[in-house]
């Protein structure tokens, strides 16, 4: 089961990846700069938490049903993750703002799915530090990199391919918890 959370949150981390690229390296100072990357990072984090802590809190009612809660659950995240690709795609899912309070809205508004996954975290056994640990890591290092990617016109194809890569992960995932 660590194997298929590890893919879960590294397919979650996908979703810092449109605020990331509309960070500007060249007009913007390296305090904003990392500063803006933190907070997109925390924004997921934050987020993460609270769904875990929500999921401690209610999804108990649903233990009988729980391999149709995870599935369920995941399609629906799987399903945004596609709807979502298109409108990466199309640029409506990139911010550009200039100072780094201004991506805190833009990193909550992103971290959504993270939030009901971590709801669903609930039935899938594990450590939740571990969690945490792993999302962290794995939103920084994409959020670094696509923050660095000089052609942000590639960056978009390349964010929406890697979403629609992730809802077929995810949704993959979803059928494995309803059949295994």
């Amino acid at each position: 089961m660590s194997v298929i959370s590890i893919i879960i949150l590294f397919v979650l981390s996908f979703q810092v990846m449109p605020v990331a690229v509309g960070m500007d390296v060249r007009k913007t100072p390296a305090f904003q700069l990392i500063s803006g990357i933190l907070l997109i990072v925390l924004g997921q984090l934050l987020l993460f938490l609270i769904g875990i802590w929500l999921g401690n809190r209610f999804m108990h009612l649903l233990s009988g049903i729980k391999d149709y809660a995870l599935f369920v659950g995941f399609v629906l995240i799987a399903v945004r993750f596609n709807m979502e690709a298109f409108k990466v795609r199309k640029g409506e899912r990139t911010y550009v703002v200039g100072k780094s309070t201004a991506y805190i809205l833009p990193a909550v508004a992103q971290a959504v799915n993270t939030f009901l996954a971590g709801i669903l975290f609930y039935f899938i056994p594990g450590n939740p530090g571990k969690d945490l640990i792993y999302l962290s890591i794995f939103s920084f290092s994409l959020a670094i990199l696509f923050v660095l990617i000089k052609n942000k016109k590639l960056a978009l194809p390349a964010i929406s391919f890697l979403y629609m890569t992730g809802g077929g992960i995810l949704m993959a995932i979803s059928f494995y918890f309803i059949f295994f």
